[in-house]
C-alpha cells in the first residue's frame, strides 16, 4: 500500500498529553479532536490550516461530538461525566458547560470514561474504565461498563465486566457494530439494527495474529474493512473482518496512534491522533520527535464511509436534562 504522511499543517501537537478522539465534521469540513490527560479539545480546520485549543478544568477529556443542528453546541465527556457545551469553536474557554449524566456511581472505585461514537441514528456509545496507574501504565481489569446515550437523553448500560473499553465502529450497511475492549486483545462485532447490539463474537484476535500492540480508536471505510489504531504498534492496521485477516498497515512515526478517522472534502484523508509523552517518567525524546502530533495520511486507496463523523441527535432532551438540572 503506498500512501503519503505527514503532521497535519497547523495542527497543535499534544507534547506531553494523550491525542484522542478524532471526528470529522463533514458539514463544516472541521476536525474535532482531545488531548485526554491534558484536558483540552482541539478543533482543526485543515482550510485554512487553522487549529484553536479549549481548555477544560474539570477532569479528563477522552471524547468530543457536535450537537445536531445546533452550531455551537457538543456533548462532552468529562471524568465519568457526559456533558452539554457551548462553545465558539475559537475561545480558549467555553461559555457554559453542564453535566447530564454521572456514570458507575456505584462502583466501589472512581471509573473515568474513554472512547465515544454516535451511531448513524445520533446516539452516543462509550465505555468506562477502572482506575490507571501512571506507574504500572494498567487500569485495574473488569470494571468497566459499555454505555449508550439515547436520543431520549436516557442512559443505558449494554455490557459490562470490561477491562479497558476502547474504539467504537459501525459497517457501511449499519449491521454490525465493532468494539475494543483493549486488554481482551479480540476484536467484538455484534449484530445491531440501530436499536441494540447481540451475537457477540469475534472477528479478529490481535494476539493470534502476532500484531503489536494495544488495540484502540478504530474506524470503517467504505468497503467495510476496519483501520485500528494500534497503541505501542506500529501504527494503524486494516482489517478486513468478513475473514478476520490484516490485509494493510499505515506506518506511524511513533508508537503512539490512538485514535483514525476519515476526514478531507472526499472523505479521502486519514487522520490518526498520537499520543505524546503522558507518563511522569517519559521523555519525549524516548517516543520520537512528533509524538503527539495529528497525522493525514493521503493516497491510501480508499474513502471512509459516507456520512463521515455523526453528531449526537438528542438535542431537545439535552434541553429537558439541562433545565431540570438547573
Amino acid at each position: 500500500m503506498e500512501y503519503s504522511l505527514k503532521v497535519a499543517p497547523g495542527s497543535v501537537k499534544c507534547f506531553d498529553g494523550l491525542g484522542e478522539g478524532a471526528h470529522w465534521d463533514a458539514e463544516k469540513e472541521e476536525l474535532l479532536y482531545v488531548d485526554l490527560t491534558g484536558q483540552a479539545v482541539f478543533l482543526y480546520v485543515p482550510k485554512s490550516k487553522e487549529c484553536y485549543r479549549l481548555q477544560i478544568d474539570d477532569g479528563w477529556v477522552p471524547a468530543v461530538v457536535p450537537v445536531r443542528g445546533e452550531a455551537q453546541k457538543y456533548l462532552i465527556s468529562i471524568g465519568r461525566t457526559l456533558n452539554v457545551m457551548e462553545w465558539d469553536g475559537m475561545s480558549e474557554r467555553a461559555a457554559t458547560l453542564k453535566t447530564v449524566h454521572t456514570v458507575d456511581q456505584d462502583a466501589p472505585t472512581i471509573n473515568w470514561l474513554n472512547d465515544g461514537k454516535c451511531d448513524s441514528s445520533g446516539r452516543f456509545w462509550t465505555g468506562t474504565i477502572g482506575p490507571y496507574s501512571f506507574e504500572t501504565g494498567k487500569a485495574d481489569p473488569n470494571l468497566g461498563t459499555l454505555y449508550c446515550l439515547g436520543n431520549d437523553g436516557k442512559l443505558t448500560g449494554h455490557l459490562s465486566g470490561i477491562d479497558f473499553s476502547n474504539g467504537l465502529t459501525w459497517s457501511p450497511d449499519n449491521c454490525t457494530m465493532y468494539y475494543n475492549d483493549s486488554y481482551s486483545t479480540k476484536l467484538a462485532a455484534f449484530d445491531f439494527d440501530v436499536t441494540d447490539g447481540s451475537n457477540r463474537r469475534i472477528v479478529f484476535d490481535f494476539e493470534a495474529n502476532n500484531t503489536a500492540g494495544f488495540p484502540d480508536g478504530m474506524t470503517t471505510d467504505s468497503d467495510g474493512n476496519l483501520w485500528i489504531s494500534m497503541f505501542s504498534g506500529e501504527g494503524v492496521i486494516k482489517v478486513d473482518p468478513k475473514v478476520g485477516k490484516q490485509i494493510g498497515c499505515v506506518k506511524i512515526p511513533t508508537k503512539r496512534a490512538t485514535c483514525p478517522t476519515f476526514g478531507g472534502k472526499n472523505l479521502e484523508i486519514l487522520y490518526v491522533t498520537t499520543a505524546g509523552a503522558f507518563m511522569p517518567t517519559e521523555k519525549a525524546s524516548d517516543i520520537g520527535p512528533d509524538a503527539g502530533a495529528l497525522f493525514q495520511v493521503e493516497n491510501i486507496g480508499v474513502k471512509g464511509c459516507s456520512q463521515g463523523g455523526v453528531s449526537y441527535a438528542g438535542n431537545n432532551s439535552l434541553h429537558d436534562f439541562v433545565a431540570k438540572s438547573e
